[in-house]
């Protein structure tokens, strides 16, 4: 059996009445694919989000490693 898929989403809180209805169809979504939200993070605006994406990739590549 295949290892269930894995997401972390993040989402702006500027215009937070939009980009929650994104968010909570994003997890609705993740869910019927069958896919397991590990983490959600909230930051600022969309100029906030490379920085933690980039902060997620970095503790990914600290994760053992599973093929």
């Amino acid at each position: 059996m295949a290892d269930r898929v894995r997401l972390a989403i993040v989402v702006a809180e500027f215009n937070y009445d939009v980009t929650y209805l994104m968010l909570q169809k994003a997890l609705e979504h993740a869910r019927f694919l069958g896919a397991e939200v590990t983490y959600v993070a909230k930051v600022p605006g969309t100029y906030d989000m490379p920085i933690i994406i980039d902060e997620l990739l970095k503790r990914m590549m600290l994760m053992p490693w599973r093929p």
